[in-house]
Order: C-alpha cells, then structure tokens, then sequence
C-alpha cells in the first residue's frame, strides 16, 4: 500500500479519477481520517464474487468487505426485494468492527473503484461523502448492481479491474470454494478428475457453500497427510486459496480438465478395441469384461454428459477445450458404423445373443437418436449446441467432415438437421463480434499452459 502526503481535504482525486471533498461532507475526526486513508491507499482484490445475498470483496490485508444487494433469491429462487434494514456495507478488518456505523478505509475505497466504473454521468465535482461511504448525488452501489437480473454485472466490472471473479455454485452455476480447491489440486494430476480427487476429503457447507466450521492455520493440519493440509488450508485461508488459484488459474484448470476427460474417452474406446480383438482369444479369457460395449456406451455418454455440465460450469473459461473434447469424441463416434466384431480374428460374430446394430457403437449413439423417441436429445450436439460459434469456429472442417459422414450414413434426419446448424454457427463464428468472455488474455492462459505440457 502506498499514501499521499499534504493533500488538500477540500479536492481529493481518487484513483478512480472522481474527486471528493471531505471538509465539507461533515465527517467527524475519525471517518474523516478512514475515507482519507482509504481514498489515497492502492489495495489489492484478491477475488470477489456473490455470497449468498450480497457480494464479498476479500482484499490481501485479510479484510472481506461485503455489500447487500436490494434483490435476493426467495424460496421459489426468484429475484425479490430485500427490506432496507437488510442491506449495507460491512468489512471483517479491525477498524470495522470498532465502530461498525461508520466505514472503513476498505469501504471507501472499495465503494470509490466501483462508483468510477458504474455511473456514466458526468458527476458533481467536487464530491460530498456520508460516512457510510454513499455519495450525494449518486444512486447506492446496491442499486446499481441489484438492476441486472444476474450477476454479469459485477463479473464484468471485476474484468476490467483486474479483480478475480469467481461465480458461485447456487445462483450462477460455478463451483463452491471446496470444489474449487479440488478442481485446482486434481489438475496437478495426469488422469484424476475432480470429482475422483481425494473424495475422502469433505469440509460440511451451509447452503451458500461456505464451510460451517471455521478452521486456523493450525486446526488445518492433518498430521502425515500434506494434500489434505493443502486442502484444509486451501478451503478455509483466503491468502492461500489465491495463491493456489494464481499458480493454476481457472483457465489453465478448464483447459487440463477437458483434455482429460477426452483422453479418458480415447481410452475407452482403445480398450473396448482390444476387447473387441481378443474376444474368443481362449475359452477361459474372454478379455476384460469392464471393457465391454455396454460399459464404452456409459463411459462415452458419462462423459459427454460431464463435458456438457462443465461447460455451465466453467464458463467463461476453456470454451475453445470443451468444443475440441465434444468434436473429437464425435469423429471417434462416426467412423465406427459399424459391427464391432466384424474384424475379430477368432471368428466371434456376437458377445451375447446380440444382433449387428447393438453391436454398433455409432447406432447406438446417434441411429437410435430418432424424432420420435428422443425428441431434443442427440448425443454430444446438445452439448455442442451451447457453444458460440467462435468456440466452435476453428473446428468447422472437422465438424463439416462429420456432417458429411453422418449424411451418408443412417443417422436420423433431426441429429443431420442440429448438427447443419452448428456447422453454420462454426463456420460464421469468427466473424461475430467476441462476446464478453474468457478474453484473449485468457485463451493465451490457456495455450500457455498447453504448452508448458
């Protein structure tokens, strides 16, 4: 942190480029000494985001300034208005909790960056304060960010400060603190995925996804077992949980966990090959029988499924994986129509009382997807469907490929139909404007990081 001497209280310019004025805003010694402090000081977000009915700002000086929104989730998870009583400005940091009615330097200045980037009208200049750090002549910061019926809006304001933004897992459909700390330890391993990584470990959450037991540095140890300390550490020290998420950000984690969940997929279908090859090799042996058809289809489908999930989940980061993971598995899926067995050199013809289509990996994935029966279900095009076309737009020849493979073959006239359209999306996708979204700056992440593989 670092402050400003002699400066004239009448006209201070904050770095937020508003000029406020605390000799007339009839501030007491004290808040005026907090709002001088905080309108001169630089700190650092470690990372906000939506808790419960509010927003949480955590600085690095181990502050949490929260701001209740005027809106909140009601029983029926709708929007509602909160009653006035219920909202304002709090901050765990010492000064605060010495005399709660007035804030502190980590409000004021929290509440000048926001208000810099909120209101587009030219402001009165000088600036007049209360002592709850609201403005005159300017709405309340929980107005403004209580009028988007979703938290975009912090999301973008936190881009373009450079603020890491994590979205929560009830009302946006991003990850609790415990799985982000488990997304972040399994992406060090080679094949583990997330939801496998250490499932021994647990720490009970209330229903915003905070851990209901509070735990010091010390009650986070676990004796002999340093990934469980880590994870401890990780979940309940805020200092920790950033330095982990810098060493592998968000989009470094996407991008790893799409690319496993691929290779995951490879891996079934090479073992169901051999499988497939073996078959019949001895009376005894059979081959694995993990690795039979019915157990590739689930992994394929699991798979797909857990793609499509992470694609709400993650977003806005690792689009572009997810997009590469959904059209390779496809490819892999479409040139397979065909019997299993056909080539099986021990003359097996059927690994039960099977006819040649259940033995057929592209029938049972996309020729039973018919209009009739599975109406708005077609394997892996839901999930690619939800992609923007610049997402999809570097795999448009592939995907143009494999639209012209499945034109030939026996897929239904409604899974040729969505996948048409999708190739139209990829194929027109570099020329949309680039929505608001994972940014160069984190593909560029994300590439690095394949790199660095």
């Amino acid at each position: 942190m670092g402050g400003r001497n002699a400066i004239d209280t009448i006209a201070i310019e904050a770095s937020s480029g508003l000029v406020y004025d605390l000799d007339n805003s009839g501030f007491d010694l004290e808040t005026k000494s907090r709002a001088l402090l905080g309108l001169t000081t630089d700190f650092d977000v470690l990372f906000c985001g939506l808790e419960g009915s509010g927003y949480e700002f955590v600085f690095a000086e181990r502050a949490r300034v929260r701001i209740e929104l005027q809106t909140h989730l009601d029983g029926g998870k709708n929007l509602a208005d909160m009653d006035e009583a219920e909202y304002g400005y709090t901050c765990t940091c010492a000064v605060f909790r010495a005399r709660a009615d007035v804030a502190c330097q980590h409000i004021f200045w929290l509440l000048d960056q926001l208000r810099g980037q909120l209101n587009s009208a030219s402001p009165p200049s000088p600036i007049l304060l209360t002592s709850d750090g609201h403005t005159q002549g300017f709405s309340r910061i929980e107005q403004l960010l209580s009028k988007a019926t979703n938290a975009m809006a912090l999301q973008d304001l936190a881009e373009q400060l450079n603020w890491p933004y994590f979205r929560s897992a009830g009302r946006e459909g991003g990850m609790n603190r415990a799985q982000r700390v488990r997304d972040i330890l399994s992406a060090f391993s080679t094949d583990v995925l997330p939801d496998r990584f250490r499932i021994d470990l647990t720490e009970p959450e209330d229903g915003n996804g905070r851990a209901l037991q509070i735990r010091t540095p010390e009650q986070c140890v676990v004796q002999g077992d340093f990934e469980a300390t880590l994870f401890r550490l990780a979940v309940h020290d805020d200092n920790v949980f950033t330095s982990l998420s810098k060493a592998m950000p968000p989009g470094a984690c996407a991008a790893i966990y799409f690319d496993k969940v691929l290779e995951r997929s490879r891996r079934a279908l090479s073992k169901f090959d051999r499988y497939c090859q073996t078959f019949g090799q001895s009376k005894n042996a059979d081959g694995d029988p993990s690795a039979c058809l019915a157990a590739v289809l689930e992994t394929l489908q699991t798979d797909t499924l857990n793609i499509h999930k992470n694609i709400h989940v993650r977003a806005p980061h690792g689009l572009q994986g997810a997009a590469k993971a959904l059209t390779s598995i496809l490819e892999e899926i479409t040139t397979r129509d065909k019997d299993s067995l056909a080539d099986n050199p021990y003359g097996q013809t059927a690994f039960f009382d099977e006819d040649e289509d259940s033995r057929n990996l592209y029938h049972q994935l996309v020729g039973k997807t018919d209009n009739d029966n599975n109406v708005g279900e077609h394997f892996i095009l839901d999930a690619l469907e939800d992609l923007a076309g610049e997402d999809l737009y570097p795999f448009k020849e592939r995907l143009e490929a494999v639209l012209h493979r499945v034109e030939v073959g026996r897929a239904p006239k409604g899974f040729i139909l969505k996948l048409a359209g999708i190739v139209r999306a990829a194929k027109i996708g570099i020329t949309r404007k680039r929505a608001t979204r994972a940014g160069d700056g984190e593909r560029d992440v994300e590439r690095g990081w394949k790199r660095m593989r």
